[in-house]
This record gives C-alpha cells, structure tokens and sequence, in this order.
C-alpha cells in the first residue's frame, strides 16, 4: 500500500483545494450556516444539540463536544474509516483528478489499470450472482437462506447470491467483453488441469460478496448446499486485490451504517453468516476476520472504528485459543477488548436465531475485560486443588498482571487470584513487584531539567502561545529553540520552509503534516482565539524569549553539574566561563 510520502505533496494541495470542506461534510450531515462558522450534529459522538463546527475559511473542523479536529482529509479519514491514501484517492474521485503516478513503481500505471479491469469483473459477477439467487434454478438456495433467518433485506445489504453451475458467470463476462486472463486473474474464473477449460470458480453455491475498505467487491465466499462437497465454504483464491488474511468481512456494511448509527463498540465474529446473523438482529456493529487468525492488520482496521473490541468466538477449543491470541494483538494496538461468552455448542448465529436479540444485549452487557478473560482461561489449565498446580497458576497470574500500567489496575485482582491460588494477597502483590522490579539506574540531569520545563506553568503557556501565533498566522514563522517537544520543532520546521518559498497556508493544513497519533497534541489549536488588545509582536517576542531562556537555563544546568563533578582546576575554570557567558545571556532575555 501506498504511504503519504508517495504522494507528491503538490497533488495533496490541489486535492484540497478542489474540495472544499464544507461541501465534503454536507455529503455526510445536515450544515448549517451561522455567521462565518458553519454547524452540524457531529457524527463521532452522540448529541442533540450541533457542536461540530466547520471554519470554511480556515478550511478545518473542530467539535467542541468530542474535542475531534482535522481539515477535509481528516475528516473523510474518520467518516470512510480509511487511511490517509484512501482519502486522497475518493477525495481525488470526488473532484475528477487523477491520481499521480508513483516515480518509485515504474509500474504503477499498468498495475492500476489491470487493478481497475479486475474490480469491474467481480463488480459484475456479483450483481450476476445477486440477480441470479432469485430464478427458479436457485429456489432450493434461497429457501436454505430464509430458513437461517437471512430475508430479502439481509440478502441485499450483503450481496448475496448464487452460481447455478460451472460456466454461466464466465459466459456472461466473455460477452460483456472481458478477456479469460482477467477473468482467472480475478478470482471469478479457474483453469482445470485436466482440460485446460475455465469455470466458474463458486459453481453451484451461495455467493456471499467480500468487500474492503473502500466499498470494492473484492471476491466470494461460497457456501455449497451438496452434503458431499467439502469444503463446505470455498473463498476466492489470493489475488491482487483479494488476500484473505487482510479481509474484514462487513466493513462495507457498517461503514453504510456507521454514518446513521454511532459505532461505540465493535463487535468482531469469526463467520460470514455470524455477521449477517448479528447485522439482522440489530446489531449493526459487527464484523468478522473471514475465519482466518487475527493480524495486526485486521486492528488496525478495527480501530478505525472503535478502541471498544468486544471478541465473540465460538466456544470450541478453537475458538478459545483464537480469543486468547486475538486479544493480545488489540491489546498491543491499544485497543479495550472485551470478550463476549456464549453458552457451550453456540455460535453467535444460532444464539441469536434461538434466544433472540435481547439476550445477545446481556451477554454484551457481561462481556467481560481482557485480564479477567485471561485469569480465567488459563486457570482452566491448572488443578488449583493440587499445591503444584496452584503454585504454577500463581505464576502465570503474576505475568499477566505484571504488564498492567497502574498499580490500582493490579489491585483490582489481587482478591481473585489470592481466593483461586488459596494464598494471601499480600504474597502475590510482593511476587508481582519483584517480577516488574528493575534496578534504578542514576537519574539523567538532562532529562530531569526536561522534565521540570515541562511542568513549569510559565514555559508551558509561552510554547503553547508561540505555535498558536504560527499556526493560526499571526507571525511570521520562526524555527523554535531547542525545546522538548519534537512535533513542536517538526511543525516550526514546515512553516518556516512554505514562508521561504513564498507558500501560503491555513490553519487546517497542520493535520497534513502530523501523524495520526499525534492529532490529540495539536487539536486543542483548533479553537484558540487571540485577544483583540493584543500587542502581537511584542507577546510573541516575550513568550519566544521565555524558551530561549528555558533553553539557557537546561545548558547551564547540565554545565553546573559537570562543574560539581570535575577534579581539574583548568577544566573547571573553562566550564565556569562557560557558566558566565550563559548568565549574561540569559539576563539579556529578560
């Protein structure tokens, strides 16, 4: 996949300003104009009363219930649950701009239009399948789907359909002038090895159309109704755009719903027909891996979404060691998970289907956190009646508490695992500190004096009040002292360049150039204002000065301390001159 860098920043800038901001959120939201802001209900939390703002001539938006800030690509980012490349490609779309070829891939121009060919075959082949379900040859298929509960909603939302037999699909491309390579490259067709004939790679089941991100049907699963044929459920081979262990399936669905309904949780299956199963029912927030382990890849997405991950596999053996896998890779992606326990020999498709919509909602309610799914689980393992056993669960309690940040987290166990180990609470909290404990190496001078300028109530408000000069143009932009805050002198760094080579920006252009996890550092900029009275030059000059001194004053720490520690009388003459040449210096900024 593409990254930001591989996009030359020029096409960005024509992108955004083909697309104005205001224009974008009306496809999402009513807006309304007060004033020189316009208002909207924001779509990332729940409220009645508008406090999404949109600065049409700042070009950025700002809740001022939620604290969500960004300029359009920000906000088609969280609204399309996309990255940054995915919005510069619909935003692209939207303003009929062709996205640039990449100077690195030579490639890439042919690459993209046999991507293209390939998306519009299974784009065909699916509305076949869909409109081919409902003809007398696939009655025994639909009937077999309305007898799991999918009706003709279900079946629409999910494009699902059928494949008759082995060659209508491919005869129905071929006319529609596709070649046979593009037509095996995409999935839909495969090669017999005996006669070298194409089929139809789904031939006589129930196609169930697999989605990504952008809302692309990307291949099939399907399901077979011959109790002979196994595998029961066949998925598209990997192809281009089709690899199944980067595959969320229903993404595209609650991508539709997301925009209507709050995602505050993501609830993540392991099948297709427990997605459908769950969508009907209500609950619109569920997802699934396409039956393959967890990745890092698949978080990520789901994060996107929502930190709140509520895990509900199926209760075989199977299923249990994919939960306990899955919730350490959200957990390492920052993710809250939860795990949802259904009753022995369920899945979530059969609960559902028998003990209906409400007692699913209890055992969401009863989900229960990370670490007591964990304690639990691995006390499974253990004879917690035999001093062995109950010595060997003690042990792997202590590491899975050990990682927890806060020592009041850890204190929330203790009583449970000091009741199943049988041993007092106060030997396991001695455990727990000598298996974290690490000896405490010499504090560093440099990173304590950081550490102080940081917690220092004058030189954190003139660093905040220098970058809001900058960012909102009040100054002319000016590369920072040597503070401690790397986005800080990054940010400076930028404006400084556009100043030299005469180009103009606005506030909303920040989002561009910090990461994602850096956007909660810099949104509180979003709704500074500057005092009418101010004298700008002068407080800017004030408050720069203020860092410069904060600067002098690490240096001339760090050099007091290398006074104190050095034996030498000529050495310690040259730091002390050093010294003096700092004070005099730092006497000059007041």
């Amino acid at each position: 996949m593409q990254k930001r860098g591989s996009v030359p920043a020029e096409f960005i800038e024509q992108v955004k300003l083909s697309n104005n901001i205001v224009n974008v959120a009306s496809r999402y939201m009513t807006v309304k104009s007060k004033g020189r802001t316009h208002w909207g209900i924001c779509p990332f939390h729940h409220e009645k009363t508008p406090s999404f703002a949109i600065n049409e001539s700042q070009q950025f938006y700002k809740c001022f219930g939620c604290g969500q800030a960004g300029n359009v690509i920000g906000l088609v980012k969280q609204l399309e649950s996309t990255d940054f490349l995915g919005a510069i490609e619909l935003l692209a779309k939207w303003a009929n701009l062709d996205m640039p070829q990449v100077k690195s891939d030579p490639n890439y121009a042919e690459r993209k239009n046999k991507k293209e060919r390939i998306l519009k075959i299974l784009d065909e082949a699916k509305d076949f399948y869909c409109k081919n379900l409902y003809t007398d040859k696939n009655k025994e298929k639909l009937e077999y789907l309305y007898g799991r509960g999918i009706d003709d909603e279900l079946i629409k939302t999910f494009n699902i359909g059928a494949s008759t037999d082995w060659d209508e699909v491919i005869n129905h491309l071929r006319k529609k002038g596709h070649k046979d390579a593009d037509i095996l490259d995409s999935g839909v067709g495969a090669k017999s090895d005996k006669s070298g004939k194409i089929y139809d790679a789904m031939a006589e089941r129930i196609t169930f159309a697999i989605f990504d991100v952008y809302g692309s049907c990307i291949g099939f699963t399907g399901r077979t109704m011959s109790n002979d044929v196994m595998p029961k459920y066949r998925n598209t081979s990997q192809t281009m755009v089709f690899d199944k262990s980067n595959i969320v399936y229903g993404v595209d669905v609650l991508k539709k719903n997301k925009l209507s309904n709050i995602v505050d949780k993501l609830i993540v299956v392991e099948g297709n027909v427990d997605v459908i199963a769950l969508v009907g029912a209500g609950f619109y927030n569920t997802v699934a891996c396409m039956g393959t382990a967890m990745t890092a890849f698949h978080a990520k997405i789901f994060k996107r979404f929502s930190s709140n991950i509520y895990l509900c596999f199926d209760t075989d053996e199977a299923g249990k060691k994919a939960a306990l896998r899955s919730v350490d890779i959200l957990d390492k992606e920052g993710a809250s998970v939860r795990v949802i326990t259904l009753p022995d020999n369920y899945d979530p498709d059969s609960f559902v289907q028998k003990h209906g919509k409400d007692e699913f909602k209890k055992l969401i309610d009863e989900a229960r956190p990370l670490i007591d799914y964990k304690l639990d689980t691995m006390k499974s393992n253990f004879n917690l009646k035999d001093k062995l056993g109950r010595a060997e669960y003690l042990e792997s309690a202590v590491e899975i508490l050990k990682p927890l940040d806060k020592s009041s987290e850890i204190e929330i166990y203790l009583p449970k695992v000091a009741r199943d180990a049988s041993v007092s609470i106060d030997a396991i909290r001695s455990d727990i500190r000598k298996a974290i404990h690490k000896p405490k190496n010499q504090t560093d001078t440099t990173q304590n004096t950081l550490q102080i300028s940081r917690t220092t109530d004058k030189y954190a408000k003139s660093m905040e009040e220098v970058m809001a000069y900058m960012l909102h143009s009040k100054v002319p932009p000016v590369e920072l002292p040597d503070i401690p805050n790397n986005l800080y002198k990054r940010i400076a760094q930028i404006l400084v360049q556009r100043k030299r080579d005469n180009k103009e920006w606005n506030f909303g252009f920040i989002f561009d150039i910090v990461e994602d996890d850096e956007y909660a550092q810099i949104n509180h900029f979003a709704d500074w204002e500057l005092n009418p009275e101010t004298d700008i030059e002068s407080e800017f000059k004030k408050h720069l000065g203020t860092l410069e001194h904060s600067v002098l004053e690490r240096e001339r720490f760090d050099l007091q301390q290398k006074f104190n520690d050095e034996k030498d009388t000529e050495s310690r003459m040259k730091l002390l001159a050093k010294i003096n040449e700092l004070n005099k210096k730092m006497k000059a900024l007041k």
